[in-house]
């Protein structure tokens, strides 16, 4: 019976490992901002080529102190900011985290990080994770 659970886990993992592979990342950036600022915005395109769906639930990097998931939306006429626990990218499906949407929140920088530096953030999810190097750059760049 253990040595069923076991191989169901691995099973599984591998899966999670292999989907995750599937995972296409593109255009990933990080808003330029003040050298004083305490808060930068990273911004990326997902691509799901596997059948299952990916689900993000962590963001590190060493650059930062730490890494949130969120969410712009308009409510009522007001412009509101959420933060999301997890982001599903789905099976064949596409996510992207623009300004004005869905972001990466990166709070208490470690260092400067002045247009044209980059940062090499983590993402991970149930069975995987995947690095990707944001640049910093100006909106308009």
């Amino acid at each position: 019976m253990l040595r069923a659970l076991l191989l169901l886990f691995l099973l599984y993992t591998t899966v999670a490992a292999a989907d995750s592979s599937r995972l296409q990342i593109t255009d990933p950036w990080i808003r330029a901002a003040p050298p004083s600022a305490s808060v930068m915005a990273g911004y990326l395109t997902l691509t799901n080529d596997s059948d299952t769906d990916i689900v993000i639930d962590r963001v590190e990097s060493n650059d930062f102190g730490a890494i949130e998931i969120h969410e712009m939306s308009m409510h009522d006429g007001v412009m509101r900011m959420r933060r999301l626990a997890t982001l599903r990218v789905p099976a064949r499906g596409r996510v992207e985290l623009k300004p004005g949407g869905q972001h990466l929140m990166m709070f208490r920088p470690q260092r400067t990080l002045e247009e044209g530096a980059s940062s090499t953030v983590e993402l991970g999810g149930k069975g995987f994770s995947r690095s990707v190097t944001l640049t910093v750059k100006s909106p308009s760049s």
